[in-house]
Protein backbone atom coordinates (compact mmCIF):
# COMPACT_ATOMS: atom_id res chain seq x y z
CA UNK A 1 0.00 0.00 0.00
CA UNK A 2 1.52 3.81 -0.80
CA UNK A 3 1.37 6.39 1.49
CA UNK A 4 0.67 9.69 0.33
CA UNK A 5 2.65 12.57 2.31
CA UNK A 6 0.40 15.55 2.18
CA UNK A 7 3.00 18.00 3.57
CA UNK A 8 4.36 19.71 6.64
CA UNK A 9 0.84 21.55 8.22
CA UNK A 10 -1.23 24.36 6.93
CA UNK A 11 -0.08 27.84 7.54
CA UNK A 12 -0.34 28.65 11.42
CA UNK A 13 -0.36 25.66 12.57
CA UNK A 14 2.52 23.45 10.88
CA UNK A 15 3.79 20.10 12.14
CA UNK A 16 6.27 19.95 14.87
CA UNK A 17 9.17 17.60 15.85
CA UNK A 18 8.35 15.65 18.64
CA UNK A 19 11.48 13.13 18.60
CA UNK A 20 13.54 14.25 21.44
CA UNK A 21 10.30 14.20 23.71
CA UNK A 22 9.35 10.76 22.99
CA UNK A 23 12.89 9.52 23.29
CA UNK A 24 12.95 11.26 26.37
CA UNK A 25 10.52 9.04 28.08
CA UNK A 26 12.93 6.25 28.85
CA UNK A 27 10.85 3.95 30.96
CA UNK A 28 8.54 3.30 28.27
CA UNK A 29 11.03 2.72 25.65
CA UNK A 30 10.45 -0.74 23.54
CA UNK A 31 12.09 -2.78 20.97
CA UNK A 32 11.45 -2.04 17.42
CA UNK A 33 10.26 -4.98 15.58
CA UNK A 34 11.75 -5.96 12.27
CA UNK A 35 15.22 -4.16 13.36
CA UNK A 36 18.22 -5.78 15.07
CA UNK A 37 19.13 -3.06 17.44
CA UNK A 38 16.41 -0.20 17.01
CA UNK A 39 14.67 1.25 19.63
CA UNK A 40 11.33 3.22 19.96
CA UNK A 41 8.55 4.35 22.42
CA UNK A 42 5.82 1.97 23.87
CA UNK A 43 2.60 3.97 23.08
CA UNK A 44 0.74 2.94 26.17
CA UNK A 45 2.14 2.10 29.87
CA UNK A 46 0.23 -1.21 29.80
CA UNK A 47 1.56 -2.63 26.18
CA UNK A 48 0.53 -1.22 22.75
CA UNK A 49 2.70 -0.24 19.56
CA UNK A 50 6.59 0.11 19.56
CA UNK A 51 6.59 3.36 17.48
CA UNK A 52 9.89 5.43 16.22
CA UNK A 53 11.19 8.05 18.06
CA UNK A 54 9.90 9.98 15.53
CA UNK A 55 6.17 8.79 15.24
CA UNK A 56 4.04 11.48 14.66
CA UNK A 57 6.71 14.22 13.76
CA UNK A 58 6.99 17.02 11.21
CA UNK A 59 4.76 15.59 8.18
CA UNK A 60 1.11 15.06 7.80
CA UNK A 61 1.30 11.16 6.79
CA UNK A 62 -0.74 8.18 7.71
CA UNK A 63 1.38 7.50 10.54
CA UNK A 64 -0.90 4.67 12.28
CA UNK A 65 -0.75 2.97 9.32
CA UNK A 66 3.03 2.11 9.15
CA UNK A 67 3.23 1.08 13.17
CA UNK A 68 -0.63 0.06 14.54
CA UNK A 69 -1.33 -3.56 14.17
CA UNK A 70 -5.17 -2.71 13.54
CA UNK A 71 -3.49 -1.32 10.77
CA UNK A 72 -2.00 -4.51 9.23
CA UNK A 73 -3.19 -5.10 5.77
CA UNK A 74 -2.05 -8.60 6.03
CA UNK A 75 -0.65 -10.93 3.35
CA UNK A 76 -4.04 -11.54 2.07
CA UNK A 77 -4.91 -7.77 1.18
CA UNK A 78 -8.70 -8.39 1.69
CA UNK A 79 -8.54 -7.15 5.74
CA UNK A 80 -10.62 -4.44 6.11
CA UNK A 81 -8.69 -1.98 8.39
CA UNK A 82 -10.35 0.84 10.44
CA UNK A 83 -10.82 3.88 9.24
CA UNK A 84 -8.67 6.15 11.03
CA UNK A 85 -5.47 4.15 9.69
CA UNK A 86 -5.74 6.10 6.57
CA UNK A 87 -5.89 9.74 8.05
CA UNK A 88 -2.91 11.88 7.53
CA UNK A 89 -2.27 13.70 10.97
CA UNK A 90 1.04 15.42 12.87
CA UNK A 91 2.13 16.84 16.21
CA UNK A 92 1.58 20.67 16.43
CA UNK A 93 2.52 23.24 18.77
CA UNK A 94 -0.58 24.11 21.13
CA UNK A 95 0.05 27.73 21.83
CA UNK A 96 0.70 28.53 18.01
CA UNK A 97 -2.45 26.65 16.63
CA UNK A 98 -4.57 28.17 19.68
CA UNK A 99 -3.42 31.58 18.77
CA UNK A 100 -2.74 31.75 14.86
CA UNK A 101 -4.73 28.66 13.50
CA UNK A 102 -8.42 27.48 13.08
CA UNK A 103 -7.36 24.20 13.09
CA UNK A 104 -8.60 21.62 15.38
CA UNK A 105 -6.27 20.12 17.40
CA UNK A 106 -6.52 17.41 20.60
CA UNK A 107 -4.21 16.38 23.50
CA UNK A 108 -3.09 12.47 22.66
CA UNK A 109 -3.87 10.29 25.08
CA UNK A 110 -0.95 8.30 24.90
CA UNK A 111 0.47 10.79 26.65
CA UNK A 112 -1.45 12.29 29.77
CA UNK A 113 -0.63 16.04 31.22
CA UNK A 114 0.94 13.88 34.79
CA UNK A 115 3.93 12.51 32.96
CA UNK A 116 4.82 16.12 32.27
CA UNK A 117 4.69 15.93 28.33
CA UNK A 118 2.72 18.31 26.68
CA UNK A 119 1.85 16.54 23.63
CA UNK A 120 -0.49 17.91 20.49
CA UNK A 121 -2.07 16.38 17.52
CA UNK A 122 -4.15 17.89 14.48
CA UNK A 123 -5.65 15.94 11.76
CA UNK A 124 -7.39 19.29 9.97
CA UNK A 125 -3.79 20.80 9.48
CA UNK A 126 -3.24 18.17 7.31
CA UNK A 127 -6.36 18.47 5.45
CA UNK A 128 -7.79 15.37 7.10
CA UNK A 129 -9.99 14.69 9.97
CA UNK A 130 -10.01 13.11 13.35
CA UNK A 131 -13.42 11.91 13.82
CA UNK A 132 -12.58 8.06 12.91
CA UNK A 133 -10.11 8.37 15.31
CA UNK A 134 -12.13 9.59 18.11
CA UNK A 135 -14.48 7.22 17.73
CA UNK A 136 -12.06 4.23 18.82
CA UNK A 137 -9.61 5.92 21.03
CA UNK A 138 -11.09 5.63 24.12
CA UNK A 139 -10.80 1.64 23.17
CA UNK A 140 -8.04 1.65 22.12
CA UNK A 141 -5.84 3.65 24.61
CA UNK A 142 -8.54 3.26 27.54
CA UNK A 143 -9.02 5.68 29.94
CA UNK A 144 -6.10 7.77 31.17
CA UNK A 145 -6.27 10.06 34.18
CA UNK A 146 -4.78 13.50 33.13
CA UNK A 147 -4.08 14.71 36.50
CA UNK A 148 -1.28 17.02 37.54
CA UNK A 149 -0.77 19.34 40.05
CA UNK A 150 -0.70 22.22 37.97
CA UNK A 151 -3.59 23.47 36.07
CA UNK A 152 -4.28 24.73 32.56
CA UNK A 153 -7.68 27.05 32.35
CA UNK A 154 -9.47 28.92 29.85
CA UNK A 155 -11.26 31.98 30.04
CA UNK A 156 -14.39 31.93 27.67
CA UNK A 157 -14.56 36.28 26.85
CA UNK A 158 -14.63 39.28 29.23
CA UNK A 159 -17.51 39.56 31.42
CA UNK A 160 -17.07 42.73 33.60
CA UNK A 161 -16.77 42.61 36.71
CA UNK A 162 -16.32 38.50 36.61
CA UNK A 163 -13.02 38.41 34.52
CA UNK A 164 -11.41 40.45 32.28
CA UNK A 165 -8.27 42.26 30.78
CA UNK A 166 -7.11 46.06 31.35
CA UNK A 167 -4.93 48.01 28.54
CA UNK A 168 -1.70 49.94 29.21
CA UNK A 169 -3.46 52.61 31.02
CA UNK A 170 -5.38 50.21 33.42
CA UNK A 171 -9.09 51.07 31.95
CA UNK A 172 -10.76 47.71 31.73
CA UNK A 173 -11.53 46.11 28.33
CA UNK A 174 -15.20 44.46 27.66
CA UNK A 175 -14.79 43.01 24.07
CA UNK A 176 -11.55 41.03 22.86
CA UNK A 177 -9.34 42.12 20.60
CA UNK A 178 -5.38 40.54 19.69
CA UNK A 179 -4.57 41.04 23.07
CA UNK A 180 -6.97 38.49 24.13
CA UNK A 181 -4.89 35.67 23.06
CA UNK A 182 -1.77 37.27 24.21
CA UNK A 183 -1.11 35.53 27.66
CA UNK A 184 1.39 37.58 29.56
CA UNK A 185 -1.25 40.14 29.88
CA UNK A 186 -2.69 39.33 32.94
CA UNK A 187 -6.34 38.33 33.59
CA UNK A 188 -8.69 40.17 36.87
CA UNK A 189 -12.53 39.49 37.86
CA UNK A 190 -13.83 37.80 41.16
CA UNK A 191 -13.53 34.73 39.41
CA UNK A 192 -9.68 34.76 38.73
CA UNK A 193 -9.77 35.54 42.71
CA UNK A 194 -11.50 32.52 43.59
CA UNK A 195 -9.37 30.51 41.59
CA UNK A 196 -6.22 31.73 42.96
CA UNK A 197 -8.00 31.03 46.59
CA UNK A 198 -8.27 27.24 45.80
CA UNK A 199 -4.68 27.56 44.51
CA UNK A 200 -3.65 28.86 48.51
CA UNK A 201 -6.04 26.45 50.09
CA UNK A 202 -5.35 23.47 48.52
CA UNK A 203 -2.12 23.05 50.52
CA UNK A 204 0.05 22.52 47.62
CA UNK A 205 -2.07 19.74 46.19
CA UNK A 206 -2.62 22.21 43.53
CA UNK A 207 0.62 24.23 42.24
CA UNK A 208 -1.06 26.83 39.70
CA UNK A 209 -3.30 27.60 37.53
CA UNK A 210 -2.81 29.11 34.30
CA UNK A 211 -4.76 31.04 32.93
CA UNK A 212 -5.33 31.32 28.76
CA UNK A 213 -7.38 31.74 26.07
CA UNK A 214 -9.97 29.34 23.94
CA UNK A 215 -8.96 28.38 20.42
CA UNK A 216 -9.87 29.87 17.62
CA UNK A 217 -11.31 26.72 16.25
CA UNK A 218 -13.95 25.85 19.32
CA UNK A 219 -15.17 29.21 18.01
CA UNK A 220 -16.00 27.58 14.69
CA UNK A 221 -17.64 24.55 16.20
CA UNK A 222 -19.69 26.32 18.17
CA UNK A 223 -20.24 29.90 17.03
CA UNK A 224 -22.99 30.96 18.84
CA UNK A 225 -21.90 30.07 22.72
CA UNK A 226 -18.31 31.45 23.43
CA UNK A 227 -18.85 29.35 26.76
CA UNK A 228 -19.72 26.12 24.83
CA UNK A 229 -16.56 26.40 23.12
CA UNK A 230 -14.39 26.75 25.43
CA UNK A 231 -16.30 23.18 26.79
CA UNK A 232 -14.92 21.92 23.62
CA UNK A 233 -11.02 22.73 24.63
CA UNK A 234 -11.31 20.72 27.87
CA UNK A 235 -13.25 17.86 25.98
CA UNK A 236 -10.54 17.65 23.38
CA UNK A 237 -7.90 17.92 26.04
CA UNK A 238 -6.07 20.98 25.20
CA UNK A 239 -6.72 22.60 28.84
CA UNK A 240 -8.40 20.81 32.24
CA UNK A 241 -10.55 23.48 32.98
CA UNK A 242 -12.68 26.55 32.27
CA UNK A 243 -13.10 29.63 34.51
CA UNK A 244 -16.14 31.65 33.95
CA UNK A 245 -19.93 31.63 35.09
CA UNK A 246 -20.88 28.58 32.75
CA UNK A 247 -24.11 27.28 32.73
CA UNK A 248 -24.32 23.54 33.17
CA UNK A 249 -26.48 22.29 30.57
CA UNK A 250 -27.65 18.89 28.60
CA UNK A 251 -25.21 19.66 25.89
CA UNK A 252 -22.05 20.60 28.28
CA UNK A 253 -23.04 17.86 30.79
CA UNK A 254 -22.22 14.94 27.83
CA UNK A 255 -18.91 17.34 27.20
CA UNK A 256 -17.25 17.52 30.53
CA UNK A 257 -17.94 17.65 34.44
CA UNK A 258 -18.61 20.59 36.61
CA UNK A 259 -17.41 21.70 40.15
CA UNK A 260 -20.12 22.36 42.34
CA UNK A 261 -21.97 25.71 41.43
CA UNK A 262 -20.53 28.57 43.26
CA UNK A 263 -23.45 30.76 42.43
CA UNK A 264 -27.20 29.85 41.94
CA UNK A 265 -29.29 32.38 39.57
CA UNK A 266 -33.60 32.10 41.46
CA UNK A 267 -35.89 32.83 38.81
CA UNK A 268 -39.19 34.60 40.81
CA UNK A 269 -42.94 35.07 38.74
CA UNK A 270 -43.91 38.51 39.78
CA UNK A 271 -47.78 39.30 39.39
CA UNK A 272 -49.28 42.78 40.06
CA UNK A 273 -52.26 42.71 42.82
CA UNK A 274 -52.49 38.85 43.61
CA UNK A 275 -55.51 37.92 44.76
CA UNK A 276 -55.35 37.53 48.63
CA UNK A 277 -59.50 37.89 48.89
CA UNK A 278 -62.79 36.04 48.43
CA UNK A 279 -65.36 38.70 48.66
CA UNK A 280 -67.80 38.87 45.89
CA UNK A 281 -67.15 42.03 44.63
CA UNK A 282 -63.70 41.26 43.84
CA UNK A 283 -64.48 37.63 42.32
CA UNK A 284 -66.77 39.86 39.89
CA UNK A 285 -64.50 42.05 39.47
CA UNK A 286 -61.81 39.15 37.97
CA UNK A 287 -64.80 38.11 35.69
CA UNK A 288 -64.67 42.04 34.23
CA UNK A 289 -61.03 42.75 34.31
CA UNK A 290 -60.00 40.98 31.37
CA UNK A 291 -61.85 43.99 29.25
CA UNK A 292 -61.82 47.46 30.36
CA UNK A 293 -64.88 49.24 31.32
CA UNK A 294 -64.87 51.27 28.05
CA UNK A 295 -65.07 47.88 26.01
CA UNK A 296 -67.72 46.60 28.02
CA UNK A 297 -69.96 49.71 26.89
CA UNK A 298 -69.44 48.93 23.63
CA UNK A 299 -70.31 45.07 24.03
CA UNK A 300 -73.40 46.11 25.52
CA UNK A 301 -74.60 48.27 23.11
CA UNK A 302 -73.74 46.18 20.04
CA UNK A 303 -75.66 43.22 22.48
CA UNK A 304 -78.79 45.64 22.65
CA UNK A 305 -78.78 46.80 18.95
CA UNK A 306 -78.34 43.52 17.81
CA UNK A 307 -81.36 42.32 20.15
CA UNK A 308 -83.50 44.81 18.27
CA UNK A 309 -82.58 44.29 14.91
CA UNK A 310 -83.50 40.28 15.38
CA UNK A 311 -86.83 41.11 16.68
CA UNK A 312 -87.25 43.38 14.36
CA UNK A 313 -86.00 40.74 11.07
CA UNK A 314 -88.30 37.91 12.90
CA UNK A 315 -91.47 39.94 13.09
CA UNK A 316 -91.28 41.61 9.51
CA UNK A 317 -92.69 38.83 7.64
CA UNK A 318 -95.63 39.15 9.74
CA UNK A 319 -96.08 42.63 9.72
CA UNK A 320 -96.03 42.92 5.64
CA UNK A 321 -98.95 39.88 5.32
CA UNK A 322 -100.99 41.60 7.78
CA UNK A 323 -100.69 45.26 7.48
CA UNK A 324 -104.59 45.58 6.87
CA UNK A 325 -105.77 44.05 9.48
CA UNK A 326 -103.10 46.10 11.90
CA UNK A 327 -104.69 49.11 10.59
CA UNK A 328 -107.65 48.71 12.00
CA UNK A 329 -106.69 47.61 15.26
CA UNK A 330 -103.90 49.77 15.97
CA UNK A 331 -105.90 52.19 18.07
CA UNK A 332 -106.99 48.65 20.12
CA UNK A 333 -103.92 46.99 20.11
CA UNK A 334 -101.13 49.75 20.29
CA UNK A 335 -100.23 49.74 24.00
CA UNK A 336 -100.50 45.42 24.19
CA UNK A 337 -98.29 45.12 21.03
CA UNK A 338 -95.74 47.78 22.92
CA UNK A 339 -95.47 45.60 25.96
CA UNK A 340 -94.66 42.70 23.89
CA UNK A 341 -92.58 44.13 21.54
CA UNK A 342 -90.33 45.08 24.94
CA UNK A 343 -90.44 41.81 26.45
CA UNK A 344 -89.69 40.15 23.03
CA UNK A 345 -86.43 42.93 23.04
CA UNK A 346 -85.59 41.93 26.58
CA UNK A 347 -85.84 38.45 25.82
CA UNK A 348 -83.51 38.83 22.86
CA UNK A 349 -81.11 40.63 24.53
CA UNK A 350 -80.76 37.92 27.39
CA UNK A 351 -80.15 35.62 24.41
CA UNK A 352 -77.43 37.71 23.12
CA UNK A 353 -75.63 38.11 25.85
CA UNK A 354 -75.48 34.61 26.56
CA UNK A 355 -74.62 33.87 23.14
CA UNK A 356 -71.48 36.57 24.25
CA UNK A 357 -70.88 35.01 27.12
CA UNK A 358 -70.69 31.62 25.91
CA UNK A 359 -68.57 32.65 22.56
CA UNK A 360 -70.99 31.45 20.56
CA UNK A 361 -73.87 31.84 17.99
CA UNK A 362 -77.70 29.40 18.02
CA UNK A 363 -78.17 28.70 14.23
CA UNK A 364 -81.41 28.41 13.01
CA UNK A 365 -82.13 27.05 9.94
CA UNK A 366 -85.25 28.60 9.49
CA UNK A 367 -84.38 32.05 9.83
CA UNK A 368 -84.33 34.83 7.41
CA UNK A 369 -81.07 35.60 5.40
CA UNK A 370 -81.12 39.01 7.03
CA UNK A 371 -81.52 37.47 10.44
CA UNK A 372 -78.80 35.35 9.58
CA UNK A 373 -76.48 38.14 8.30
CA UNK A 374 -76.97 39.77 11.59
CA UNK A 375 -75.79 36.27 13.60
CA UNK A 376 -72.86 36.00 12.08
CA UNK A 377 -71.42 39.77 12.16
CA UNK A 378 -72.57 39.65 15.67
CA UNK A 379 -70.41 35.80 15.66
CA UNK A 380 -67.36 37.89 14.22
CA UNK A 381 -67.38 39.99 16.47
CA UNK A 382 -67.41 37.83 19.66
CA UNK A 383 -64.31 36.01 18.03
CA UNK A 384 -62.52 39.68 17.81
CA UNK A 385 -63.93 40.15 21.62
CA UNK A 386 -62.13 36.36 22.90
CA UNK A 387 -59.31 37.23 20.36
CA UNK A 388 -58.40 40.35 22.55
Amino acid sequence: MTMAIVGTGNVGCPCINQTLTLAAMSDRHCKLPNTVDGFGIQLTTTGGSCVPFSYGSSRCIQHDILYDPNCNVGDAGDNVIPAYCVRPWCYVDLTMCKKDSDERLFRSSYFPAEAGLDVFYSYTTCNSTADDWLEVEEEIVGNLALGGISIDANIPLYQFPMMYKSDSDGSVLTSRGSEYYDDTIPYGGVYIHHANQIVKISNGDIHNITLTHRSRASGIVHPSSSYTAAVQDIEDGLISMGVGPFWITAQRLKMVSFTIPIIQDKTVLVIPKPGTTDLLSDQIRKVLAPISYPMWGVVLVIITITALLSVWFSDRTDVATDQRSRRMLVSHNTRRRKRAYARLALDACLQKGTFFCSAGVEQDQSASLSHKLLLFGFGFFILISVCK
